[in-house]
């Protein structure tokens, strides 16, 4: 088990749910969370929303972060990320 830093970028609404959904993920705890920023960025991507930047860090397997990150990517909205630094 390592630590894994990821990073979301997206509606603000979505933020805090991204997170728990990692988190909840078989084999994934969440460690620590960073307070969401701003993110003027993602706005001119996404819309007219407001979008936030929030770094989160987990522990878990590669493959149990991996696969959890890669299952939420394909439901977020166009223009919204969601990586692993």
């Amino acid at each position: 088990m390592s630590s894994h830093r990821i990073r979301y970028e997206g509606p603000s609404s979505l933020a805090l749910a991204t997170a728990t959904l990692v988190a909840d993920a078989g084999g994934v705890d969440l460690t620590s969370s960073d307070a969401p920023v701003r993110s003027d960025g993602a706005r001119r991507a996404i819309g007219p929303m407001d979008t936030v930047v929030l770094m989160f860090t987990v522990d878990g397997t590669d493959e149990a972060v991996q696969s959890a990150v890669g299952r939420l990517r394909a439901g977020l909205p166009s223009g919204a990320r969601l990586d692993l630094d």
